[in-house]
């Protein structure tokens, strides 16, 4: 029976995950076998966009995750990661502003960065709305990251009025 369960672990660790199967632990299962690049490449377009949808919600267990798997993204992939931790700064400042402080992302890839097509008004909107969020992040650990982000939207706030 033991070495069953073995087998089943190992099996489903070789296998693609499926957005069904998403779960943070599930992630760092992935992670303790295989590398960032492995498990990037191995999630389907459903499951990717199921992770993104969780970043963007700004829930920290899969904010956590990107440190851990930000080194296995390549272009576009990368890109759209950097969109949903932007977008993510309103839902979840702090875990925002704790990938950034882990120099995994610049604050100009995230904080002046949102992916949308929003009209100018609606932008500026969205930027003083995370300009709300992260200025009222007053962890210390987070501060320097918390002043480059803001100086970032402030910086993304002016280019989109002009």
């Amino acid at each position: 029976m033991r070495t069953f369960g073995v087998a089943a672990i190992l099996a489903a660790l070789t296998m693609p995950a499926l957005s069904a199967d998403l779960t943070p632990s599930a992630f760092r299962a992935l992670l303790e076998h295989q590398d960032a690049t492995a498990v990037v490449q191995s999630l389907d377009d459903k499951s990717w966009t199921a992770f993104l949808n969780h970043i963007e919600a700004g829930e920290r267990g899969w904010i956590d995750l990107v440190p851990l798997l930000a080194p296995g993204t390549d272009g576009s992939s990368s890109e759209s990661l950097a969109i949903a931790l932007s977008r993510a700064l309103k839902a979840n400042p702090a875990g925002v502003l704790s990938v950034l402080a882990a120099n995994h992302y610049s604050p100009t890839d995230i904080c002046a960065e949102s992916g949308g097509t929003a009209s100018v008004i609606e932008m500026a909107r969205e930027i003083d709305a995370a300009l709300v969020k992260v200025a009222a992040v007053m962890d210390p650990a987070l501060s320097e990251a918390r002043n480059a982000c803001l100086h970032a939207l402030s910086d993304a706030r002016i280019s989109a009025l002009i």
